[in-house]
Protein backbone atom coordinates (compact mmCIF):
# COMPACT_ATOMS: atom_id res chain seq x y z
CA UNK A 1 0.00 0.00 0.00
CA UNK A 2 1.28 3.46 -0.87
CA UNK A 3 2.18 5.96 1.80
CA UNK A 4 -0.67 8.38 2.54
CA UNK A 5 1.53 11.52 2.55
CA UNK A 6 0.07 14.44 0.60
CA UNK A 7 1.50 14.09 -2.90
CA UNK A 8 1.45 17.69 -4.09
CA UNK A 9 3.05 19.38 -1.01
CA UNK A 10 5.71 16.65 -0.87
CA UNK A 11 6.50 17.06 -4.57
CA UNK A 12 6.75 20.85 -4.30
CA UNK A 13 9.06 20.57 -1.30
CA UNK A 14 11.42 18.15 -3.09
CA UNK A 15 11.42 20.22 -6.29
CA UNK A 16 12.09 23.51 -4.49
CA UNK A 17 14.93 22.07 -2.39
CA UNK A 18 16.49 20.53 -5.49
CA UNK A 19 16.23 23.78 -7.44
CA UNK A 20 17.80 25.73 -4.56
CA UNK A 21 20.75 23.35 -4.38
CA UNK A 22 21.22 23.44 -8.15
CA UNK A 23 21.20 27.23 -8.32
CA UNK A 24 23.47 27.90 -5.33
CA UNK A 25 26.09 25.13 -5.55
CA UNK A 26 29.15 26.22 -7.59
CA UNK A 27 30.25 22.59 -8.00
CA UNK A 28 27.22 22.01 -10.20
CA UNK A 29 28.43 24.57 -12.72
CA UNK A 30 30.84 22.05 -14.26
CA UNK A 31 30.34 21.38 -17.97
CA UNK A 32 29.35 17.90 -19.04
CA UNK A 33 28.67 16.66 -22.54
CA UNK A 34 24.95 16.11 -22.99
CA UNK A 35 23.31 13.98 -25.68
CA UNK A 36 20.67 15.65 -27.84
CA UNK A 37 18.39 13.63 -30.12
CA UNK A 38 15.90 10.76 -29.84
CA UNK A 39 15.13 9.66 -26.28
CA UNK A 40 13.24 7.03 -24.30
CA UNK A 41 12.09 7.53 -20.71
CA UNK A 42 10.48 5.31 -18.09
CA UNK A 43 8.67 6.81 -15.06
CA UNK A 44 7.35 5.30 -11.83
CA UNK A 45 5.30 7.27 -9.35
CA UNK A 46 2.02 7.85 -7.57
CA UNK A 47 -1.23 9.48 -8.70
CA UNK A 48 -3.99 11.13 -6.68
CA UNK A 49 -7.44 12.26 -7.77
CA UNK A 50 -8.44 15.76 -6.70
CA UNK A 51 -11.78 17.53 -6.68
CA UNK A 52 -15.02 15.65 -6.14
CA UNK A 53 -13.39 12.33 -7.12
CA UNK A 54 -10.88 12.57 -4.26
CA UNK A 55 -13.08 10.91 -1.62
CA UNK A 56 -14.01 8.05 -3.96
CA UNK A 57 -10.50 6.93 -4.93
CA UNK A 58 -7.25 6.16 -3.12
CA UNK A 59 -3.72 7.01 -4.27
CA UNK A 60 -2.51 4.78 -7.07
CA UNK A 61 0.78 3.62 -8.55
CA UNK A 62 1.40 5.13 -11.97
CA UNK A 63 3.77 3.98 -14.72
CA UNK A 64 4.64 5.86 -17.91
CA UNK A 65 6.75 5.29 -21.01
CA UNK A 66 7.85 8.27 -23.10
CA UNK A 67 9.63 8.51 -26.45
CA UNK A 68 10.50 11.56 -28.49
CA UNK A 69 13.30 13.74 -29.75
CA UNK A 70 15.15 16.85 -28.66
CA UNK A 71 14.71 19.38 -31.44
CA UNK A 72 17.08 21.70 -29.58
CA UNK A 73 19.01 21.36 -26.33
CA UNK A 74 16.18 23.36 -24.68
CA UNK A 75 13.08 22.04 -26.51
CA UNK A 76 11.79 18.51 -27.10
CA UNK A 77 8.61 16.87 -28.38
CA UNK A 78 7.35 13.35 -27.88
CA UNK A 79 4.58 11.07 -26.79
CA UNK A 80 3.68 9.07 -23.71
CA UNK A 81 1.66 6.03 -22.70
CA UNK A 82 0.68 5.61 -19.04
CA UNK A 83 -1.40 3.52 -16.68
CA UNK A 84 -2.63 4.02 -13.10
CA UNK A 85 -4.69 1.62 -11.00
CA UNK A 86 -6.94 3.21 -8.33
CA UNK A 87 -8.82 1.50 -5.53
CA UNK A 88 -12.38 2.86 -5.54
CA UNK A 89 -14.08 3.70 -2.23
CA UNK A 90 -17.79 2.78 -2.47
CA UNK A 91 -20.62 2.60 0.05
CA UNK A 92 -20.46 -0.94 1.52
CA UNK A 93 -20.86 -3.39 -0.04
CA UNK A 94 -18.86 -3.93 -2.29
CA UNK A 95 -15.24 -3.54 -1.19
CA UNK A 96 -11.95 -3.96 -3.01
CA UNK A 97 -13.10 -2.43 -6.30
CA UNK A 98 -10.42 -1.09 -8.67
CA UNK A 99 -10.38 0.91 -11.86
CA UNK A 100 -7.53 1.51 -14.26
CA UNK A 101 -6.81 4.69 -16.20
CA UNK A 102 -4.97 4.27 -19.51
CA UNK A 103 -3.62 7.33 -21.28
CA UNK A 104 -1.77 8.46 -24.37
CA UNK A 105 -0.63 12.01 -25.13
CA UNK A 106 1.64 14.19 -27.20
CA UNK A 107 4.02 16.34 -25.17
CA UNK A 108 6.28 19.38 -25.51
CA UNK A 109 9.02 20.26 -23.03
CA UNK A 110 11.10 23.39 -22.37
CA UNK A 111 14.22 23.05 -20.24
CA UNK A 112 16.96 25.21 -18.77
CA UNK A 113 20.29 23.56 -17.92
CA UNK A 114 22.50 24.72 -15.07
CA UNK A 115 25.56 22.50 -15.29
CA UNK A 116 24.40 18.89 -14.97
CA UNK A 117 20.99 19.95 -13.57
CA UNK A 118 18.05 20.86 -15.80
CA UNK A 119 14.82 22.53 -14.71
CA UNK A 120 11.94 21.76 -17.09
CA UNK A 121 8.30 22.56 -17.78
CA UNK A 122 6.07 20.50 -20.04
CA UNK A 123 2.55 20.40 -21.43
CA UNK A 124 0.50 17.59 -22.95
CA UNK A 125 -2.66 16.94 -24.94
CA UNK A 126 -4.08 13.45 -25.35
CA UNK A 127 -6.79 10.92 -24.59
CA UNK A 128 -7.59 8.73 -21.56
CA UNK A 129 -9.69 5.61 -21.06
CA UNK A 130 -11.18 4.20 -17.86
CA UNK A 131 -11.42 0.42 -17.57
CA UNK A 132 -14.69 -0.09 -15.65
CA UNK A 133 -18.02 1.56 -14.92
CA UNK A 134 -17.62 1.34 -11.13
CA UNK A 135 -17.54 5.14 -10.74
CA UNK A 136 -20.96 5.37 -12.40
CA UNK A 137 -22.50 3.92 -9.22
CA UNK A 138 -21.47 7.03 -7.26
CA UNK A 139 -22.34 9.54 -10.02
CA UNK A 140 -18.73 10.37 -10.90
CA UNK A 141 -19.18 9.18 -14.50
CA UNK A 142 -22.19 9.27 -16.77
CA UNK A 143 -23.51 5.88 -17.97
CA UNK A 144 -21.32 4.55 -20.76
CA UNK A 145 -18.52 7.09 -20.36
CA UNK A 146 -15.14 5.46 -21.03
CA UNK A 147 -13.02 7.99 -22.97
CA UNK A 148 -11.98 11.58 -22.36
CA UNK A 149 -9.68 14.19 -23.91
CA UNK A 150 -6.92 15.05 -21.44
CA UNK A 151 -4.81 18.16 -21.01
CA UNK A 152 -1.85 18.37 -18.67
CA UNK A 153 0.99 20.53 -17.37
CA UNK A 154 3.95 19.82 -15.17
CA UNK A 155 7.59 20.35 -14.44
CA UNK A 156 10.55 19.09 -12.51
CA UNK A 157 14.28 18.60 -12.17
CA UNK A 158 16.65 16.32 -14.06
CA UNK A 159 20.26 15.39 -13.23
CA UNK A 160 22.66 14.48 -16.05
CA UNK A 161 24.85 11.53 -15.09
CA UNK A 162 28.54 11.27 -16.00
CA UNK A 163 27.53 9.00 -18.89
CA UNK A 164 26.09 11.64 -21.24
CA UNK A 165 23.24 9.38 -22.41
CA UNK A 166 21.55 8.97 -19.00
CA UNK A 167 19.64 11.36 -16.78
CA UNK A 168 17.62 10.87 -13.58
CA UNK A 169 14.68 13.09 -12.79
CA UNK A 170 11.82 13.98 -10.48
CA UNK A 171 8.62 15.51 -11.85
CA UNK A 172 5.16 16.63 -10.83
CA UNK A 173 2.16 16.81 -13.15
CA UNK A 174 -1.49 17.90 -13.21
CA UNK A 175 -4.04 16.50 -15.69
CA UNK A 176 -7.67 17.32 -16.42
CA UNK A 177 -9.90 14.64 -18.00
CA UNK A 178 -12.45 16.98 -19.54
CA UNK A 179 -15.28 14.50 -20.22
CA UNK A 180 -15.19 12.73 -16.84
CA UNK A 181 -17.08 15.43 -14.89
CA UNK A 182 -13.93 17.55 -15.15
CA UNK A 183 -11.92 14.95 -13.25
CA UNK A 184 -8.45 16.13 -12.16
CA UNK A 185 -5.35 14.14 -11.21
CA UNK A 186 -1.97 15.10 -9.76
CA UNK A 187 1.06 12.86 -9.70
CA UNK A 188 4.71 12.79 -8.78
CA UNK A 189 7.20 10.43 -10.37
CA UNK A 190 10.87 9.57 -10.68
CA UNK A 191 12.26 8.78 -14.11
CA UNK A 192 15.25 7.49 -16.02
CA UNK A 193 15.82 9.07 -19.44
CA UNK A 194 18.12 7.66 -22.13
CA UNK A 195 19.07 9.93 -25.04
CA UNK A 196 20.66 8.19 -28.04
Amino acid sequence: MLCRLPIVPSALLVLSVGASVALTNPALAEKRPVSVGPYAQVSVGAQKMVGKTKRRTNEAPKFALRVGTDLFSWFSVGGRLDIASHEVVLPRPPEGEYTQFYGGAGEARLSLSIGPVAVFAEGSLGYSMISTNVLETVDILEPGERFSPTIGAGGGLEYQLQNRHYALGLAGEWNMLTEFARMHTVNISAHLRYTY
